[in-house]
């Protein structure tokens, strides 16, 4: 998981990108990324987990307009359509725009900044959630594709299982490790 995490933390355009965009300092946008990547990542695992349907989800990953997003950050900021497409993916990795709200306040507590910057931040970070994901998971994805589908769940599976660094079931070990690695480097 810390490489996919680390595809968005130590990628500076992205900070940079966001930071232009809301108004704030890039080392702040670097702080507030640094807290909502894993947080978004392991939502992520939990909508793939759960009993609820993850087919747009799974769709999403597929899709290599986000691992085009990820690699070219100032552009994807420029984006007209980035809220709604954000948006559209932040209701499948939250469940609910309250709880997108909950995530912000939570933030906001761990770094200060107000929640409302950090509201504005979510749409644009989770396309690029997504983005990571599929350049994470391409291989895996062509591999899936070409076999024939004799149980269900299995790219569900391949993707969570990437996401779990130490396989244990809990990427909660894998999140905080990644963060500290990020905070103490």
């Amino acid at each position: 998981m810390a490489g996919l995490i680390d595809m968005i933390i130590n990628n500076p355009a992205i900070a940079g990108s966001i930071a232009k965009q809301v108004g704030i300092d890039v080392g702040d946008a670097g702080s507030i990324i640094g807290k909502l990547a894993p947080i978004l990542m392991g939502s992520a695992k939990k909508n793939l987990q759960s009993d609820r349907d993850s087919g747009d989800l799974l769709s999403q990953i597929g899709n290599n307009q986000f691992s085009d997003m990820l690699d070219k950050p100032e552009e994807t900021m420029q984006r007209g359509d980035l809220t709604n497409i954000g948006n559209d993916i932040l209701g499948q990795l939250t469940g609910s725009k309250e709880n997108s709200r909950k995530v912000a306040k939570h933030v906001e507590q761990e770094t200060g900044m107000s929640a409302d910057i950090i509201k504005k931040m979510l749409p644009m970070l989770a396309p690029l959630i997504i983005g990571a994901l599929t350049k994470k998971a391409a291989p895996s994805i062509d591999e899936y594709q070409r076999q024939p589908q004799t149980q269900s769940g299995g790219l569900e599976s391949i993707i969570t299982g990437m996401i779990d660094q130490d396989n244990d079931g809990s990427m909660i070990d894998d999140i905080m490790g990644m963060a500290m690695k990020h905070i103490f480097s």
